[in-house]
């Protein structure tokens, strides 16, 4: 029963197939020669392969120009130079089609340019300071290149001990000495570059200290110098330290031994750079201090903007440069100013050697002190007057500035300013909040 089931199934699926055909359209297939590419472009020296269908015909190739390329009996075309052909194809039934071609000339990659990405601007040999870094780039040669290939490149030392450089062109100095970079084309490994390379030390250009010190008898103080520039890179940063008298202080690796009263001045220097040095005054005491100022008095001074009715309730007189307060202040005169020189006498009440002095300019906004240069003068008597020392500033935005002195003696100091920094039409316009000394009697 199943079999007889599948054969009528079967004759009546093969009628309906029947009468599908016969009443089907009619098909109008285009009659051609088909290749697998119906234009090219080649680069000189190329080859490309042509196929040609139906397969049931034989096909003949020809070119237009063998100077610009050529193709076999089987359709292997060579490029041969730079211009624009035809290659037809004939077959054997008459059919005939005709492939452009164009043949570009050959322009191979040959070298490789190394610059600065920083500046672009070009390395040959690369000198480097031990501690900085530097990041190359590099260009093919010509940037016109066209020769089926990346620009990938491979960045190589001939000395990770000397020299690190990473897949980017980042060269990172590693230690003293020389090395060569290389830089390659991954696909092309002889297209290459060479950078010689010299690790250079940064130099040590200057030490720098206190300009000071006040030490008391038999307590050390350890003192690190400031060297510069502070990432410098050297094989040898040994600092050689000397006292000038080493019954008044000794001194070893920046341990300042005070072990007898005066003064003395102690070098440090560069043991691979001698001139590379400073001086440091040293003076050893037995009880240097802050001194005590309730008891001081200021017996003269020559400029106070209360002398103006205007601004007498200002107060800022100069008193107030010994009342430990740092918001009070005295200022000169404005709209009338005095002509420079400014100064105060100091009567300390007894006498002291004096170590160091330092004033303190308004440490509120508004006012910036105004003051550049001038120098002390000390005296016993009030009568005969002498120079200490000169003292200067540097700019208006430090609040406080001390000076080292000699260690003389004295009861009165007269503080004068000569210079002030920034000039208006009512004059100096200075101010000063505090005065005090480093001493000992």
């Amino acid at each position: 029963m199943k079999s007889f089931l599948h054969r009528v199934s079967f004759i009546f699926a093969g009628l309906l197939m029947l009468l599908a055909c016969g009443d089907g359209p009619d098909r109008n297939v285009e009659y051609t020669i088909y290749t697998n590419k119906p234009t090219i472009e080649l680069l000189e020296g190329e080859e490309f392969q042509f196929t040609a269908s139906p397969t049931t015909q034989t096909f003949t190739w020809e070119t237009t120009d063998v100077n610009v390329a050529t193709v076999s009996s089987t359709g292997l075309v060579r490029a041969i130079s730079d211009g624009t052909c035809f290659i037809s194809v004939t077959s054997n039934e008459g059919l005939k089609k005709m492939i452009p071609v164009d043949v570009v000339k050959s322009i191979p990659l040959e070298g490789i340019e190394v610059s600065y990405k920083a500046n672009l601007l070009p390395v040959d040999h690369l000198p480097i300071l031990m501690g900085k870094t530097t990041e190359l780039g590099a260009k093919a040669i010509p940037s016109n290149y066209n020769e089926k290939l990346a620009f990938k490149v491979i960045w190589e030392s001939s000395d990770e001990n000397i020299v690190t450089v990473d897949e980017n062109g980042k060269v990172t100095p590693v230690y003293f000495g020389n090395a060569e970079i290389t830089v390659s084309v991954a696909d092309k490994p002889s297209v290459k570059k060479v950078i010689p390379v010299e690790v250079l030390e940064n130099p040590i250009t200057s030490i720098k200290v206190e300009s000071g010190l006040i030490l008391k008898l038999s307590i050390k103080e350890n003192v690190i110098p400031i060297i510069s520039p502070l990432d410098y890179a050297v094989r040898d940063s040994t600092l050689i330290w000397k006292s000038s008298d080493e019954s008044i202080v000794k001194v070893k690796d920046g341990e300042f031994d005070p072990v007898g009263i005066g003064s003395a001045v102690v070098t440090v220097s560069l043991n691979s750079n001698p001139a590379i040095n400073t001086e440091i005054p040293v003076i050893v005491g037995l009880n240097p201090h802050m001194l005590d100022r309730k008891n001081w008095k200021i017996i003269d001074w020559n400029s106070c903007i209360s002398e103006e009715p205007q601004y007498v309730s200002l107060n800022r007189t100069p008193e107030k440069m010994l009342d430990g307060n740092t918001t009070t202040f005295w200022g000169s005169k404005w709209d009338n100013p005095k002509p420079l020189p400014y100064y105060f006498i100091f009567d300390m009440q007894s006498k002291y050697k004096i170590y160091k002095i330092s004033f303190t300019k308004p440490t509120n906004d508004s006012w910036r002190g105004n003051i550049k240069n001038g120098y002390f003068e000390i005296s016993n008597d009030n009568i005969t007057w002498t120079k200490l020392s000169d003292w200067s500033v540097s700019s208006n935005t430090p609040r406080t500035h001390t000076f080292t002195q000699d260690g003389s003696s004295a009861r009165y100091i007269k503080f004068v300013i000569s210079d002030f920094f920034v000039p208006t039409k009512n004059g100096a316009q200075c101010d000063i909040a505090e005065f005090n000394v480093l001493g000992e009697e």
